[in-house]
């Protein structure tokens, strides 16, 4: 795509505010919030999360954090009490912190949540639930799923820090959608409003913290240009909200070589040395069976937690359980795996040595330098086209509204070389890219070796995703176009009435939907309501983790026969959602 093909300028929203009068409301809101104390600070003599971090790299102490959220905050907190005690028992440490997996519905203002659609994951509704993220056990609460990014950012910024979570996140988020919420323009400075909150609490030690995969880097096909990106969301939340910015990652990196170049490649560019909040565990890399996946916790932890001591990071190494790859993990999986989290540490002395690694600290310069490219030219292109850029408001639009997929094409570090998707040959390519073609053309050649089957050839196949899984609709979209069909994409993070009207619109023959988010059922039901209210008639089709929270279990479950009943069929495999829905659509007008 050429650069005289878009007008940054033209995406700004005329009721954009100023973002200099929105941090200055952001600064003025923080003299009404007082910052708790944690459990987890007071024990450790500190008024901080960062503080302690600070004292803990330069003492060479390992750090480690947990992802939880159950079906709800009695459950999650109660896990939480579990694993404290667990640990204890196993005599290894707790865990210093973790990631609140708070339900979708929290990223909503305060007065929308309760008429929104539940999904995976725990809401808070009370203060009695924000007081106790922090005084249940000593650990310390990062508040980042959903807390900072949507509308409902400023409620939930004061009341995080009055809870005691010092840091607040996820600010790569801003580019979600959320759930019946189509204002981007409030949503930015909801955003925006909330870093001024945190940049007032700076030297309290509040900060505001990132997750990349969250946002657009998620999709991006090179690593330069995750650092990149970094790069720009700390300009936004440093330079001119005046915040401390500590971005996170890991999530999509299955290479324990790669994902250390990255992590040193961010924290090059961390030009403050905020610490790095955590490093997630690969969650691409696993398999259906649970016991073959403990060999690659193992091996994505070593790596990332050698590279935290010896460079001084003040990072957390998140281990995945084995069985995320299939469901929310309970809570006696994730004390599980954070107990081989804090037993490898015990082996980091005897390995390090043996580690090239200015092999990895090359691969992150090289990353380092892409990230700089992509970077001057995002902030020198909206210079010349009329976006100030001084105004952390309109330059966090821009890139909202460009998208990932645009983002890298103009911006993106690497040569320019069109036989590459997205116009570059990339510094380095996504693990994620990697696999996902690697399937793709897997996939490809099954069918290619195949008998001709023309009974999908012409017919109108829209794809959509639920949440913000863009390379399950890829491959999906990819299949059908091998075999002849005119895909329609819809796009990621969509409602069902996004899905009926475009199907409506488009005379769709099918409808595919893929899911990760724990709505399965419930996002059927919605989905086929409106389908018939419309008068669509089209059969529907759902692929992905297809559960959900169900009355009486603490972990989400299969929801497979609720779907069937309904009539919303649910292939294995994208074999058979090719046959499936050829044995179901209507033979083609001639």
């Amino acid at each position: 795509m050429a650069l005289d093909a878009v007008n940054l300028a033209d995406l700004i929203p005329s009721d954009l505010p100023d973002g200099r009068e929105v941090v200055a409301e952001g600064v003025a809101l923080s003299k009404t919030v007082d910052m708790g104390r944690s459990l987890y600070c007071e024990e450790k003599g500190v008024g901080s999360d960062r503080e302690w971090r600070e004292i803990a790299r330069q003492k060479g102490i390992p750090l480690t954090r947990i992802n939880i959220g159950l079906s709800n905050w009695d459950e999650t907190r109660a896990g939480l009490e579990n694993i404290y005690e667990d640990a204890l028992s196993r005599g290894v440490r707790p865990p210093d912190s973790y990631n609140l997996l708070a339900e979708r519905r929290m990223g909503l203002p305060k007065d929308k949540r309760a008429e929104a659609p539940q999904e995976t994951g725990p809401c808070l509704w009370s203060e009695k639930d924000w007081w106790e993220l922090n005084h249940t056990v000593p650990i310390q609460c990062g508040t980042n799923d959903n807390m900072i990014g949507g509308p409902g950012s400023v409620d939930n910024v004061v009341d995080a820090l009055r809870a005691g979570s010092t840091t607040v996140g996820i600010i790569s988020q801003y580019s979600w959608k959320w759930p019946y919420w189509d204002d981007e323009s409030s949503q930015v400075t909801a955003v925006v409003k909330a870093g001024g909150v945190l940049a007032a609490k700076k030297d309290q030690g509040a900060i505001f913290d990132s997750y990349l995969e969250d946002g657009y880097p998620g999709v991006f096909h090179d690593y330069a240009n995750y650092v990149g990106w970094a790069m720009l969301e700390r300009y936004v939340a440093e330079d001119l909200i005046g915040a401390a910015y500590s971005p996170s990652w890991g999530g999509l990196t299955q290479n324990p070589v790669i994902k250390a170049a990255v992590t040193l490649a961010l924290d090059a560019i961390n030009v403050n040395r905020v610490p790095l909040m955590f490093v997630q565990g690969d969650t691409i890399g696993k398999e259906m069976d649970f016991d073959g996946n403990m060999a690659g916790v193992v091996n994505d932890l070593m790596l990332s937690k050698m590279a935290d001591l010896r460079y001084k990071l003040g990072s957390a190494f998140i281990a995945v359980p084995v069985t995320e790859v299939a469901r929310i993990p309970t809570w006696q999986e994730i004390a599980q795996v954070h107990t081989i989290n804090r037993k490898c540490e015990e082996y980091i002395p005897m390995l390090d040595p043996y580690i090239d690694w200015g092999k990895i600290e090359k691969m992150a310069g090289e990353l380092v330098a892409g990230g700089k490219e992509f970077f001057n030219s995002a902030l020198e292109t909206m210079t010349t086209m009329g976006v100030d850029v001084k105004d952390p408001c309109r330059v966090l639009i821009v890139m909202k509204r460009l998208g990932a997929e645009m983002c890298e094409q103009l911006f993106g570090a690497g040569a320019r070389d069109d036989s590459h998707m997205r116009g570059h040959k990339p510094v380095l390519q996504t693990d994620l890219v990697r696999k996902t073609m690697e399937k793709r053309d897997e996939v490809l050649s099954d069918l290619a070796k195949r008998p001709a089957d023309d009974r999908l050839k012409n017919r109108k196949i829209l794809v959509a995703s639920t949440d913000v899984h863009e390379f399950a609709k890829f491959l999906l979209s990819s299949t059908f176009e091998a075999v002849g069909s005119r895909v329609i994409d819809c796009g990621i993070n969509r409602d069902p009435e996004d899905i009926v009207k475009v199907a409506l619109e488009t005379g769709a023959d099918a409808v595919v939907i893929t899911t990760h988010n724990g709505v399965a059922r419930s996002f059927g039901t919605k989905l086929l309501e409106d389908m018939e209210e419309a008068k669509v008639t089209a059969p529907v089709f759902m692929g992905g983790v297809l559960n959900e929270d169900i009355d009486g279990s603490d972990i989400p479950v299969d929801v497979r026969n609720d779907l069937h009943q309904l009539g919303i069929e649910t292939p294995d495999s994208i074999d058979q959602m090719l046959q499936s829905i050829s044995e179901r659509v209507s033979p083609p007008t001639p």
